[in-house]
């Protein structure tokens, strides 16, 4: 199935905790952790890079915040709606996501994630494991958790 999806910037603190809340779904049913009261952290210069379809349904996305010394970004959640991964959107949203980054100043952008997640799409997409340390869960007894960097 042929999908038209755009990208769009926002500032809402809820699109970013709309990404949150799906990645946080997607992870217990990998995990098996027990679900508790969350909520996305708020960062002063805080942004969502969304994937949109042509009636401007949000479909996922990336919601990141700003630091400085030096000035980067960090990814703080990457969700794409299950029938949305697979065809090359995960890649473009990265794509125009690295592109907003280096047009905006960004010397690095930092993200975690762990075995169950995507870090192969990460290293694909030019990303390097800065760290990894070993961190079980009930369903996913062998995950490990990898903090990346992409150098711009």
């Amino acid at each position: 199935m042929e999908q038209s999806i755009t990208f769009c910037l926002s500032d809402r603190y809820s699109d970013s905790a709309d990404i949150h809340d799906a990645l946080y779904t997607y992870n217990l049913s990998k995990t098996k952790a027990k679900r508790i009261d969350v909520h996305a952290e708020r960062y002063q210069e805080q942004f969502a890079l969304l994937a949109c379809d042509e009636n401007g349904d949000k479909h996922g996305g990336i919601s990141f915040h700003w630091k400085n010394d030096p000035r980067h970004i960090f990814v703080d959640f990457f969700f794409l709606e299950e029938n949305f991964r697979g065809n090359g959107i995960g890649r473009k949203l990265f794509e125009s996501f690295i592109s907003y980054a280096k047009e905006n100043g960004a010397e690095k952008i930092d993200l975690t994630t762990n075995t169950f997640q995507a870090p192969g799409f990460y290293l694909k997409m030019g990303f390097r494991i800065t760290h990894e340390k070993k961190f079980p869960f009930a369903g996913c007894p062998e995950n490990i958790h990898y903090s990346l960097t992409l150098d711009l």
